[in-house]
């Protein structure tokens, strides 16, 4: 693929992924991409044959995003990492807020994502329970105190995470706030802390507030 060549496909994700985001993916035809990038319909289809090729090159770059994001959180996972990883990936939200706020309707519509998007998840949540364990091996986290706990609570980061900005955008028309979202993932992390869990989680708050010391 020649420089020009993958400039230009680039372009047309980018202004997709803009498109889609104002106006939802459902709403968005083939032309109103080419219009957008300043190119043919024919031109276009040169690059991704259809609009589903779009969506589900789009859902790759997220999920490659994501990975990357968790791959650095799986390292060490203290609470100012986990903070980090939350914080960016709201980030990741809302540059693909239409995959967030429509994720049903994609996942209907798109078998391939389907299918990728639920492996995706059942490692996604594997990769949470990994970071309680990592806590509760280093005395942050309450051991369980009945089998699976651990399990449910990855489950309800997980949805909490991945829903958080669907779920805010039936609720209110307000612009969704990345410190509304960080506070809503560690409420449910925050029952689960021992003493010295506390201790580190109001560390991490005050040098935050106090970072221009």
């Amino acid at each position: 693929m020649s420089v020009k060549s993958a400039d230009t496909k680039a372009r047309i994700l980018e202004k997709s992924i803009e498109l889609f985001n104002r106006f939802g993916f459902v709403s968005i035809r083939m032309q109103h991409i080419a219009d957008e990038v300043g190119i043919s319909v024919g031109n276009l289809a040169y690059h991704f044959k259809n609009k589903d090729a779009i969506v589900e090159e789009v859902y790759e770059e997220i999920e490659l995003n994501q990975k990357i994001l968790l791959s650095d959180l799986k390292i060490v996972p203290l609470f100012i990492n986990i903070d980090q990883h939350i914080r960016d990936t709201y980030l990741i939200q809302q540059k693909f807020s239409f995959f967030y706020s429509d994720t049903f309707e994609i996942l209907r519509n798109f078998p391939l994502i389907k299918k990728k998007y639920r492996e995706y998840t059942r490692w996604y949540i594997q990769q949470i329970e990994n970071m309680i364990a990592f806590n509760v091996a280093r005395g942050t986290f309450i051991p369980e105190t009945q089998d699976g706990l651990h399990q449910k609570l990855a489950e309800q980061y997980w949805m909490t995470m991945e829903l958080w900005l669907y779920q805010s955008r039936i609720r209110t028309f307000d612009e969704a706030n990345i410190e509304d979202y960080a506070a809503s993932l560690w409420a449910l992390l925050i029952p689960h802390f021992t003493h010295i869990g506390n201790i580190e989680y109001k560390q991490m708050h005050f040098n935050e507030n106090f970072n221009w010391l």
